[in-house]
C-alpha cells in the first residue's frame, strides 16, 4: 500500500486527486464562506506564488540533496515518462500541513483560497513536466521545456524552477550566461514573474516560437538535447528498456488510493480548528 502511494502517479490520478480537492476548496470558499470572487482570486494568486516557492526548494533541496539517489533515476532516464509526476502522498502531506498552518494564521476561508492556488500550481507542474520529456512541443511550452532540459544537461547547479525562473533569480541559480534564451534574447532575463508558466509563455510569445512536429523533435533530441543517448557498455538490458517508457495507462487500484487519500486530506482540513 505504501509503495503504491509513493510511486509516480499517472496524470489522470493527478487531475482527479488534486482537481477534486481544488473543487472542494473552491466550493467552500465561494458558497459556504460566501467569499467574494475577487477576494478568492487574490488569495489564490498568492497561493500560486507560494507554490512556485515550494516547488523551487523541493526540487533544489529535497530532490537534489536529500532524495538525490531516487531523483537521479529521472536524470538518468529522462524519457521514462512513468517516473516523472510527483508522488501523491508527499504532496498531500505538505498540502495538509500548509492548510493547517494558514488556518491558524489567517483563518479557514483565506487558507482554503490560498490552497486553491497551490493545488492548481501542482497540477500545472506535473502536467507540463511530463510534456517536457515527451514528444509534445506546443509553442507556449517551448521556452519552459528548454529551461528544464538545460537543468538536465548542464553540470552546474542551475535552473531548479520548473514553472518559473523567478526563484532561480532570487536565490542565485539563474543560468544567465548559459541558457539559450538568455544568450539569444537579452530581454528574456527581465521577464521574471513568480506565477506558474507566465514568464515562460511570455518568452515564447515574444520569441515567436512555433509548435514543433514530432519528426523535428526526434532529430533535435538525438542531435542536440542528447535525451536519446546510446546505451552504455555497462548498462544492463532491463536498464536500456527503461529509457523510453511511455506514460502508460491509469490503474483503477491506484486511482482508488488517490481518491481515498484526497478524502482524508479534506477530512483533516475540516477538522482542524
Amino acid at each position: 500500500m505504501l509503495r503504491k502511494a509513493i510511486r509516480s502517479p499517472h496524470l489522470v490520478e493527478v487531475l482527479v486527486s488534486y482537481g477534486m480537492g481544488t473543487a472542494f476548496l473552491v466550493y467552500m470558499c465561494l458558497f459556504q464562506f460566501e467569499m467574494g470572487f475577487l477576494s478568492w482570486l487574490y488569495y489564490a494568486v498568492f497561493g500560486s506564488i507560494i507554490y512556485t516557492f515550494l516547488e523551487y526548494w523541493f526540487h533544489r533541496i529535497i530532490l537534489h540533496e536529500i532524495l538525490d539517489m531516487a531523483h537521479n533515476n529521472h536524470h538518468k532516464w529522462p524519457r521514462n515518462l512513468r517516473i516523472i509526476a510527483t508522488p501523491i502522498l508527499p504532496v498531500h502531506i505538505y498540502d495538509c500541513v500548509t492548510v493547517v498552518v494558514f488556518v491558524y494564521m489567517l483563518g479557514r476561508p483565506a487558507a482554503y483560497a490560498i490552497n486553491c492556488g497551490i493545488s492548481v500550481g501542482q497540477i500545472i507542474m506535473d502536467v507540463v513536466h511530463v510534456a517536457f520529456h515527451s514528444h509534445y512541443r506546443p509553442w507556449f511550452l517551448e521556452s519552459a521545456r528548454s529551461y528544464h532540459l538545460h537543468h538536465h544537461f548542464t553540470p552546474n547547479n542551475v535552473a531548479h524552477g520548473l514553472t518559473t525562473p523567478f526563484w532561480d533569480m532570487i536565490f542565485g541559480t539563474l543560468p544567465t550566461d548559459s541558457w539559450f534564451y538568455y544568450k539569444r534574447y537579452s530581454w528574456a532575463r527581465f521577464l521574471q514573474l513568480p506565477f506558474p508558466l507566465v514568464s515562460f509563455i511570455l518568452m515564447a510569445l515574444l520569441a515567436g516560437e512555433t509548435t514543433k512536429t514530432s519528426s523535428k523533435v526526434d532529430q533535435k533530441l538525438a542531435d542536440h538535447d542528447s535525451l536519446v543517448s546510446p546505451p552504455l557498455a555497462s548498462e544492463k538490458p532491463e536498464e536500456t528498456s527503461r529509457r523510453n517508457l511511455p506514460h502508460g495507462s491509469v490503474r483503477s487500484n491506484y486511482l482508488s488510493i488517490s481518491f481515498v487519500s484526497t478524502l482524508l486530506c479534506m477530512l483533516l482540513w475540516e477538522t482542524c480548528k
